[in-house]
């Protein structure tokens, strides 16, 4: 009986010490068994709120998972959607396995497929990732989601024609059926002469036996490394099933090795000193460098989407700042009436708006909004409002969907790339007006 073993995570999220416990967990099942072994990941093992994870981007989870003998990984959506999909060529190049995209065009660095060989096994895998097609009509990420059933149709028979006897979709469109949205089952449902098995993510559902959708056999591993996932395939039959991840499981040297010395690495960049400010650096201040940088009337930043703590006067190290602004918010600027502005600031006064706690603020309440150039305002009047996609798209809650407001953004720029601009500038123009007095 021919046998191989997969094993399988998703929707880490920056949990190191998970990681590297999976890592011993992969090791050892490579140790034990007398089959090949695979260990694919579904995406998102970076996270912003995670330091490391946060100021490289993502890039030093890829370093992470690369020690963790990952064999093939698709994208999520952490990165693309917050930093560009120009983040993902840096993760390509640190990862020491394929990274798989093939349902958003064009992004540099990432393959929609690739064949594996293991031992005399030959493994189609293809990587698909929710594209967020309708969710935010109103921001141009710079690149075209292409139709996913078909593509992957095309991609899996191509597999095929290359001896694939085995055709895996690591997907990070998630469990949960939508009659509008391709999700897992939806895909399984409508590729069942195509694809054999689905490794989900997205939705951090945990599937402990998996789920087949006709002769498709769909699973998922929940999240944050509390589990590891696996397929055993014997000839034609597959099992899925998932193991849990104690927190007394010894971590993997080479995971934190990779941390360590990603957390070495930024020391010198983070350590220097990139102004000397003369007033704190709080949500304010981010309002005005948003008004200034966009040319707006009006500057407006929500209190914890925008920074964690206010900074206090003094010399400001790069360190200090990216730690309190792990906001992947770009900049971005819209017309409104003023009538619409009085609305959005009286909105912004309702204590159920300082106290909402959005999925994406981990819980944390938002806090107050604040503002700058709002002082009489005219109803009547047009204003250019800046802020960042939180402010002005529908993540806060401040803007009325009934104003079809249609914002520019200066994407991928990110608020502490902003900050740390706007800084410079004014560095630059005073040291010129210093040489001329």
């Amino acid at each position: 009986m021919r046998r191989l073993v997969l094993v399988h995570t998703n929707d880490i999220h920056g949990r190191i010490d998970g990681l590297a416990r999976i890592a011993t967990r992969v090791e050892r099942i490579r140790a034990e068994e007398d089959a090949p072994v695979l260990y694919l990941d579904a995406g998102d093992i970076e996270e912003t709120t995670v330091r490391i994870s946060s100021l490289t981007k993502g890039t030093a989870m890829h370093r992470m998972l690369s020690e963790a003998r990952c064999d093939v990984a698709t994208v999520g959506n952490a990165v693309w959607l917050r930093y560009g999909p120009q983040a993902l060529v840096e993760h390509a190049e640190v990862a020491e396995y394929p990274l798989l995209l093939a349902n958003l065009s064009p992004v540099e660095g990432v393959v929609p497929s690739v064949l594996l060989i293991a031992g005399d096994w030959r493994v189609g895998v293809i990587g698909v990732t929710d594209d967020f097609d309708g969710v935010f009509g109103d921001f141009d990420f710079g690149v075209r989601p292409l139709p996913v059933v078909p593509l992957v149709r095309e991609l899996a028979r191509e597999l095929r024609a290359r001896g694939a006897e085995l055709v895996i979709v690591l997907s990070h469109l998630g469990w949960r059926s939508d009659r509008d949205v391709v999700t897992d089952p939806v895909l399984a449902e409508q590729l069942q002469d195509d694809i054999d098995l689905v490794i989900g993510a997205h939705s951090h559902d945990l599937l402990a036996e998996g789920e087949w959708v006709g002769r498709v056999l769909v699973t998922q591993a929940g999240c944050y490394a509390e589990h590891l996932g696996r397929v055993d395939v014997r000839d034609d039959r597959m099992s899925a099933s998932v193991l849990p991840v104690p927190e007394d499981t010894p971590l993997h040297p080479g995971v934190v090795a990779a941390a360590e010395e990603a957390e070495r690495a930024l020391e010198a960049h983070l350590d220097e000193v990139i102004a000397d400010l003369e007033r704190p650096l709080d949500a304010a201040f981010v309002a005005d460098v948003y008004r200034q940088r966009m040319h707006a009337d009006v500057g407006l930043a929500v209190e914890f989407a925008t920074i964690d703590a206010p900074l206090p006067p003094g010399p400001l190290r790069r360190g200090d700042l990216w730690a309190v602004c792990h906001s992947s918010g770009n900049p971005g600027v819209v017309e409104m009436s003023g009538a619409q502005l009085l609305e959005l600031l009286e909105r912004a006064a309702d204590p159920a708006f300082e106290s909402a706690a959005p999925r994406s603020l981990r819980g944390r309440a938002q806090g107050r909004l604040f503002s700058v150039g709002t002082r009489d305002v005219d109803p009547l009047r047009t204003y250019r409002v800046a802020g960042s996609d939180w402010e002005l798209g529908g993540l806060s809650g401040l803007s009325n969907p009934g104003w079809a407001l249609s914002p520019d953004y200066d994407f991928p720029t990110i608020v502490r790339e902003a900050v740390e601009e706007h800084l410079a500038r004014r560095r630059a123009t005073r040291d010129t007006a210093g040489a001329s007095a």
